[in-house]
């Protein structure tokens, strides 16, 4: 997130810490679901803060957030949002891939240090053997990134388009969640046991360089965002 984005970021994370537990999950679920909304990052921290203030001083009078909100949260966040400027296709894109690279850079570095070369080279290392510093990326290890980035993406996309289910409804979709869950689980390690077949190999310093470069342009894109 730029600069104006990360100042009003850390000023509502700090006002968060003064929400009472009566008022926390309802709060809470309004956050989440105006994360989900199509309105750039700095309108989603300005509409936050408002928020905040509201509910704080709504605690000050002894009242709790259904006095200043109302019973519908989700009609109440959803006026909001029709107030604000849709974000651009330009700031959709750059939010898409900012979680692309970060999502790849931490998956990238995790294989790079379970991989089974890595192992053996720290192992040689310590022994003085001859060191190989070629890791190999199998087919289903490719393809397990590939789906985890993609379901990560419509899982959290879902949470908060969903933020508002309450009562058993909402237990009843983390049951769902579970075995949504476990199920993925189970096709990752079926991917991961029939896709042994090595897809390439690469030196691991430049694998390290490649996780680098799409960590930076995390930071890069977060930045414009």
């Amino acid at each position: 997130m730029n600069k104006k984005t990360k100042v009003l970021n850390r000023m509502n994370n700090s006002l968060d810490k003064q929400v009472n537990p009566e008022n926390k999950e309802a709060f809470t679920d309004m956050i989440c679901y105006l994360r989900g909304a199509n309105i750039s990052g700095y309108h989603q921290e300005l509409v936050r803060h408002d928020l905040t203030e509201m509910v704080l001083s709504a605690q000050q009078r002894g009242e709790n957030i259904h006095a200043v909100i109302g019973e519908d949260y989700q009609a109440f966040c959803d006026d909001v949002i029709a107030s604000l400027p849709p974000a651009t296709l330009k700031q959709r894109i750059i939010d898409f891939l900012d979680i692309v690279c970060w999502s790849l850079s931490i998956l990238g570095a995790i294989n790079i240090v379970i991989a089974n070369e890595t192992i053996s080279m720290i192992h040689n290392l310590i022994s003085g053997n001859p060191l190989n510093y070629h890791i190999s990326v199998s087919i289903g290890s490719a393809i397990s990134i590939g789906i985890i980035v993609v379901e990560a993406i419509v899982i959290v996309e879902v949470y908060m388009k969903n933020a508002f289910q309450i009562g058993k409804k909402k237990k009843n979709d983390r049951l769902k969640a579970f075995f949504v869950g476990g199920g993925l689980m189970a096709v990752f390690l079926l991917i991961t046991w029939l896709g042994r077949a090595t897809l390439f190999t690469v030196n691991i310093f430049i694998a390290l360089v490649v996780v680098a470069i799409l960590y930076i342009a995390h930071k890069v894109l977060s930045h414009l965002a």
